[in-house]
């Protein structure tokens, strides 16, 4: 945002990083949650830790969508972390919960999926449906920590 104009701080409003493409999108807390996520949804080894990770090692052809489909993906969960973010920084509004952004990223594709031929739609559609499923079935662990020790 530097390159255009941004006055603000060239640090990660979430973490205090310096901001980077791979930071943004892949090395930043909220951005390795819902990669994550998809890791866990989709009983994944990895998750993408760079955009030459990404495209060096996701953008093969072996994983469970063809190419195009996961570039879908993709732009969905980017541009979804991207505008919140943007949001936290410039209008200083932080999400409910992390899992927000993931919920703004099934509604960007869906309603993209209509430029997609129809057996895509269908599929994205279909990824966007076992993301739900994990969603409403996760249970976060809480633990309740206390500076009380036991003796």
């Amino acid at each position: 945002m530097a390159k255009r104009g941004w006055k603000g701080s060239d640090r990660c409003c979430l973490c205090g990083e310096l901001e980077s493409v791979n930071h943004i999108f892949f090395g930043c807390l909220m951005a390795k949650l819902i990669w994550g996520i998809a890791k866990e949804v989709f009983h994944l080894v990895t998750y993408p830790r760079s955009v030459d990770h990404f495209s060096g090692v996701w953008l093969q052809g072996k994983g469970l969508l063809p190419v195009k489909l996961l570039m879908f993906v993709f732009a969905g969960f980017s541009w979804a972390i991207w505008t919140t973010g943007n949001k936290m920084a410039i209008e200083k509004r932080s999400p409910r919960a992390p899992t927000d952004v993931v919920y703004v990223a099934l509604t960007l594709l869906q309603k993209w999926s209509i430029m997609l031929k129809e057996v895509d739609g269908e599929r994205i559609l279909s990824v966007k449906e076992e993301v739900l499923q994990w969603m409403k079935s996760f249970k976060p662990s809480v633990v309740e920590l206390s500076d009380i020790g036991e003796n």
